[in-house]
């Protein structure tokens, strides 16, 4: 079944209703929230794409990287986001901050994967909270990896944190393993954490949005990058730390991000 007529025939209102036989309209689906369906070339992709940049390493300090996120199941819109990306030859990498999904039905990861694959340049991602429902958690990390992970390059640490509550079934997020993965522990030029949800977002409670603030402050971090709003957002909203939100994929945007030993510089991208 084709994505488009599988969005018309469901609407993917609720993973819920696209198991066996729905008796009120007597639809039948294909898809079950259940299934845990990767395919082989899909599978590990974190590590695949880590692989890619490591080869990249070549004595530069600068580089610029395109972030999107919320691509949920827009996909004519995301086509046409990789499309523009791919039309620069500026950029080393690209990281999609969450949501790569609408409801985390199997299928959905692999029409995500289908078209962020198009790519010329490597890209990571981090989990966001449509991505942990149904058996989202489960198909991420087997198509990607660990939903929390840590790496560096060019002289810079990048932090992709798993921070989510609600669909994780937590109080908070762990916060112990943020707090020591920010730390500078290898006279990185810039330490740079991404999360799908900002510290303001609706899962973050008082506590939970004055803990993430003050692990950052502390460990001195300068930008903060996230999903989750639908609304692009860059400014200090707190009044040290930079951060950087994008919209979703239907508002037609994205941001460059460049980066070099002493400074960053956030350009918008209306595609």
């Amino acid at each position: 079944m084709r994505r488009r007529d599988f969005l018309k025939q469901t609407g993917i209102l609720s993973a819920v209703t696209l198991t066996g036989l729905l008796s009120a309209c007597n639809v039948s689906f294909e898809y079950s929230p259940y299934d845990v369906v990767v395919e082989k070339k899909y599978q590990d992709l974190t590590a695949k794409n880590l692989a890619k940049l490591k080869e990249l390493e070549d004595g530069k300090t600068s580089f610029k990287i395109a972030f999107i996120s919320d691509s949920h199941n827009s996909y004519d819109d995301f086509e046409d986001q990789i499309e523009d990306i791919n039309s620069r030859d500026d950029i080393d990498f690209v990281i999609h901050g969450g949501d790569l999904t609408l409801s985390a039905l199997s299928k959905e990861f692999t029409w995500f994967n289908e078209i962020i694959s198009k790519l010329k340049v490597p890209f990571l991602t981090v989990i966001g909270n449509h991505d942990y429902l149904s058996s989202g958690e489960s198909i991420y990390q087997k198509s990607f990896g660990p939903t929390s992970y840590v790496f560096t390059f060019r002289g810079c640490k990048f932090v992709m944190f798993d921070n989510i509550i609600w669909e994780n079934g937590n109080n908070d997020p762990d916060f112990d393993w943020f707090e020591e993965n920010l730390i500078n522990d290898g006279d990185y030029n810039h330490v740079i954490p991404v999360s799908h949800i900002p510290p303001w977002g609706d899962q973050m409670n008082y506590g939970n949005e004055l803990a993430f603030n003050n692990i950052m402050e502390d460990k001195d971090i300068k930008l903060s990058i996230h999903g989750h709003t639908h609304t692009y957002y860059y400014g200090k909203k707190y009044g040290q730390i930079d951060y950087l939100i994008v919209g979703d994929t239907p508002d037609r945007n994205y941001a460059v991000i460049s980066i070099d030993e002493a400074n960053y510089d956030i350009e918008r991208i209306d595609f």
